[in-house]
């Protein structure tokens, strides 16, 4: 017989309960794309990693960059968190991300197109305020949306596989030429 934890299933902690509120209030920042009140939530040393864009912002200043790069690509954008649980100072969401793609993002130009990001992040909180979040979201589903890709059952076609084989062999021969050096004398 095992024993549960009793934190899994028991009452949430203040620190728990405060967390919560953090990533509810947060939200209407978001969504009026208001970065210095999303920023008002964030601890100064603020570390975000986008596990999909590889990138990591540390700092309010780099977050700020991104977030106003992301509220001009998507004036319009609608955040919406759709499960959250709370286990000490770490707060896990599920999230949505809407809106219409009408400023460059990821480096794609605006294409017009709604576009709907599923992701999820893992928040650390201390005092009430985010320290870090560690965020994944589906980009290539993005490009989908964006009409940039295909979907994946197109791969199973015969068209879409030659088209796969092609671009597995360009991108060999790509990087052999690449790798090539000058003979030395």
């Amino acid at each position: 017989m095992t024993t549960l934890d009793a934190n899994v299933t028991g009452e949430l902690s203040s620190v728990e309960q405060r967390n919560l509120r953090t990533v509810t209030e947060v939200l209407e920042f978001w969504n009026r794309q208001d970065a210095e009140g999303v920023l008002a939530h964030y601890d100064d040393s603020i570390t975000w990693l986008n596990i999909a864009m590889e990138e990591t912002y540390r700092g309010k200043h780099e977050v700020r960059v991104f977030l106003h790069k992301l509220f001009a690509a998507f004036p319009d954008l609608n955040f919406e968190v759709t499960y959250k649980i709370a286990r000490g100072h770490n707060v896990a969401e599920q999230w949505f991300i809407r809106g219409t793609h009408k400023g460059p993002f990821m480096g794609i130009p605006a294409t017009g197109r709604q576009v709907e990001i599923p992701g999820m992040s893992m928040a650390e909180l201390r005092a009430g305020k985010f320290v870090s979040d560690h965020f994944y979201f589906d980009a290539l589903g993005v490009l989908r949306a964006m009409a940039l890709m295909p979907p994946l059952a197109v791969s199973e076609t015969p068209a879409g596989r030659g088209a796969l084989w092609l671009g597995v062999g360009m991108g060999k021969l790509a990087r052999a030429l690449l790798n090539r050096r000058p003979a030395r004398r």
